[in-house]
């Protein structure tokens, strides 16, 4: 059952996605949070932002629907893909490919900005989570077929899990340059609470009935939090009071500049999250680069229904654990664990229309640098800055999971600014009879408010009306 329950906590984490950061935003007029995808760019206003109600979001994100585990049998109830009238053949149609997880926190407990003349400024603490995770296609082959086709090899290389949670601290510097450029730095202290990363680099299983052999290389890495967590020792709170008195810190720097080519077209690009954190009393261990035996087993997944899913994946699991031969390195050999935040780079370009320049369309790639969770959106967006305290923004985006459309509206008036968006509307539309949803779920939606303050200092200024000229003065003076 604890297996289970580990497997539970992960699929949620891999289906919440708290997207505080909204890419949608990144055009968006008035947008206060514009600053955290590039430190060059100004708000129009000073804002505060407090605890809560700056920004409550929900959101999941997979390239996998349940229907991918979940499927029909001829009981009329739902089976997993281990039943056996599941094929083969349509288990791997839909599991066959490399599967990539991705989820992050982005949480803003306080934020401030302020503007001095040409310059703006930012001060934010927030909490920042990821969880990422890649699976090769064979395992879910290795999972359904086993040894049960006789001789098999299966290779497994690029399994790799991580997850990563801490606290920031930042102060962001933007300033203009000759009323074209803009530059900006954004300064981070880092506090690392928890740390997990699996990497296996290569995990090859030659298997029959009788013995499996298998050759792998990898590594793996626990913090003090993850170690207490898996030794189901109930002494958390005492580990995070050891944390403060001990921290794992860290440093990370975003890079922005933002340049007017010309009246109507802004071109952008920033790399955030650029440092890591060194990570304290950590255990790591290595898989033996040796091949060895292991006698494993294999079960008939007979069962049906979702009665059985438990015994199913309680076997398979003890099959998988099997497979990874860790070794533990010494104290003197774990000196310190550094490991880098995974870095994102953005590349935006916007074109006002010269008639109507409160309308623009805008096009923003994003690549995410993390190893082999890597990934690489294209979002193009139409934003419509209505009236000067009221926005909207409409996009559609295509990356490697998929495609999805997104919107957004700002209300941002003196003293009060609310927003409401979405990079991705997708919810669940299909359902099984005892209503389990088996559509892939690809939402998040992100509501927010905080208090702007200072002079309007944004595109779109009051236009100065010249006085009217007194004609009476005028014929005096001819």
């Amino acid at each position: 059952m604890k297996k289970i329950y580990l497997i539970a906590a992960f699929v949620l984490s891999v289906f919440t996605l708290s997207a505080q950061n909204l890419r949608t935003g990144y055009f968006l007029d008035g947008y206060s949070y514009r600053y955290q995808f590039n430190p060059a760019f100004q708000g129009e206003r000073g804002f505060i932002a407090l605890p809560v109600i700056n920004g409550i979001s929900f959101g999941a994100e997979s390239t996998l629907a349940v229907k991918d585990f979940l499927y029909p049998t001829s009981s009329g109830k739902l089976g997993t893909f281990l039943h056996p009238e599941v094929s083969d053949a349509e288990v791997m149609k839909n599991l066959g490919q490399r599967t990539m997880l991705n989820t992050n926190l982005d949480m803003n407990l306080l934020a401030f900005g302020f503007r001095a003349k040409k310059t703006y400024h930012t001060l934010d603490v927030s909490l920042k989570g990821n969880v990422n995770a890649t699976l090769p296609g064979d395992i879910f082959r290795f999972m359904k077929v086993g040894a049960s086709d006789g001789n098999a090899v299966y290779d497994l290389a690029n399994l790799s899990l991580s997850s990563d949670v801490y606290a920031q601290v930042a102060y962001g510097f933007s300033r203009r340059f000759l009323d074209m450029f803009n530059v900006g730095i954004r300064l981070k202290a880092l506090m690392g609470v928890a740390s997990a990363r699996t990497n296996v680099r290569n995990l090859s299983v030659s298997m029959n009935s009788d013995q499996w052999m298998v050759s792998a290389d990898g590594s793996a890495s626990f913090s003090s939090i993850y170690q207490t967590l898996m030794s189901g020792e109930e002494d958390i709170l005492n580990e995070a009071m050891a944390k403060l008195k001990s921290p794992d810190l860290g440093f990370a720097v975003d890079l922005g500049v933002s340049v007017d080519l010309f009246k109507y077209l802004t071109l952008s690009a920033s790399i955030v999250d650029l440092g890591a954190i060194g990570w304290k009393n950590s255990s790591i261990y290595t898989l033996a680069n040796d091949p060895w035996v292991y006698n494993g087993f294999d079960i008939s997944a007979s069962g049906e229904g979702t009665d059985n899913i438990e015994d199913q994946l309680n076997a398979k699991l003890d099959e998988l654990a099997g497979l990874f031969n860790f070794e533990g390195l010494t104290p003197q050999q774990v000196k310190k664990n550094r490991q880098k935040l995974a870095m994102t780079m953005h590349v935006g370009l916007e074109a006002r229309l010269p008639f109507y320049e409160r309308l623009s369309a805008g096009l923003l790639a994003t690549h995410r640098f993390n190893g082999s969770h890597s990934w690489t959106e294209g979002r193009f967006s139409v934003n419509w800055a209505l009236l000067r305290w009221f926005s909207l923004a409409a996009n559609y985006a295509i990356s490697d999971f998929g495609h999805s459309f997104g919107g957004a509206l700002n209300l941002h008036p003196k003293g009060f600014s609310v927003f409401l968006g979405t990079d991705s509307f997708r919810p669940f539309t299909s359902f099984s009879p005892n209503m389990i949803p088996l559509n892939d779920l690809n939402t998040n939606l992100v509501f927010g408010v905080n208090f702007p303050f200072g002079k309007y200092n944004g595109r779109f200024p009051k236009k100065i009306k010249e006085p009217k000229k007194d004609k009476k003065s005028k014929k005096d003076k001819d």
